[in-house]
This record gives structure tokens, sequence and C-alpha cells, in this order.
């Protein structure tokens, strides 16, 4: 970076003294010869011939590829929002596997020991029910529910944070899902009811 200014300034430098001296010597010419129409134009010709500037252009199609392809990923980004309930975010992300244990490690965005934690104190819910092993497969449209609590207010309550598969489309080693995250949702009680101490 230091070089390419240094030679930006003594490339500016060597550019102003040949126009300076092209000025000089071309106002002594003026002077000598007389002044018609073809003169002028060789003159001006000579003169932006001189002039060396170099700029570090921008290439206008990469901005204007960049522009389309915001443009494009701003309207994907409309229509996961549509596909997702109000006041949830929508989230992709890139798992190598659809077991359970693995979308609601990313899609929580909790560590695999509180995972299993969560687990065993039966606090996942697949579609309502309970869930019986971690590795159990889950397809697109399943709600997942991590419960945190029962709610202080209203103990028929509770208190979770929620996961729904939208879309999901296998890649080379992993599969990118499409997921809507609500953190907090005060839901009623399943019908078969969750209780604290996991049973």
């Amino acid at each position: 970076m230091l070089s390419r200014a240094t030679i930006n300034i003594i490339r500016k430098l060597i550019c102003s003294n040949a126009r300076t001296f092209y000025y000089a010597q071309n106002s002594l010419q003026s002077n000598l010869l007389t002044h018609d129409s073809s003169t002028k134009e060789y003159n001006i010709q000579n003169h932006y011939n001189l002039y060396i500037a170099k700029r570090f252009k921008y290439n206008k199609r990469k901005t204007a590829d960049n522009k389309k392809s915001r443009d494009e990923d701003s309207d994907e980004e409309e229509e996961e929002n549509e596909e997702a309930a109000a006041g949830s975010k929508t989230i992709t992300i890139n798992i190598p596997s659809l077991r359970l244990d693995t979308i609601s490690k990313a899609g929580f965005g909790i560590t695999r020991n509180k995972v299993e934690e969560a687990f065993y104190a039966s606090k996942f819910r697949v579609n309502g029910n309970k869930v019986f092993k971690k590795s159990m497969e889950v397809e697109v449209g399943d709600e997942i529910d991590l419960v945190s609590h029962r709610s202080l207010d209203n103990p028929g309550f509770l208190i979770v944070n929620k996961i729904v598969i939208l879309s999901m489309n296998s890649a080379s080693e992993s599969v990118r899902v499409k997921l809507s995250r609500d953190k907090n949702l005060l839901i009623e009680d399943y019908e078969e009811p969750w209780s604290e101490n996991g049973s």
C-alpha cells in the first residue's frame, strides 16, 4: 500500500512538471507562430497526450451484478418472511443430518451438552408429542418445542422456544435447512401435560 502511494506521488510530480514545461514551450511557440485552427487543434491534442492519468477504476458490471444479487436476496428474504409467522426470525443453517439433536443445537443456538440435558429432562416436544429418541429424524413442517418453564402467572401455560422447519435442500455433504425461530412463547400446556420433574 505504501509503495502504491509513493508511486502515485512520483507520477503526479512528473506529470505536473511535464505540463509546466509544455505550457512554457507552448506559450513561446504561440507567440512566434501565427494562430490558425489546425495549429490550435494540434496544440490541444499534444496537451492531452502529455496528461497521463491512471485511475483505479471499479468494474461497473460487478457492481450491477452485486446490486442484482442483493435485490434477489431481498426478494428471497421477503418470501422467507411470508412463510414464517409474524414476529419470528427466519434462519438458514447447514447441518450434517436431520436428527433432532443436530437441528436443535443449530436452531436454538445451544451447546450439545445443553441439548442432552434438555432431552433427559423431557423438555423437547415435536408436534406436541414427547420425544423418546435424540436420533429422531424431523421433516418439513415439524414444530420443535424446547420448554423453558411453566408460566408463573398462568400455571396452565408454558414458556417455550420453538423452531418450525420451513424447507430442506440437500447439498453435497450437508443439508441446508430454513427454520423459523421464536423465543419465549407463551403456549397452552400440551394434551399430555409437561411436568418439571421430567416424567
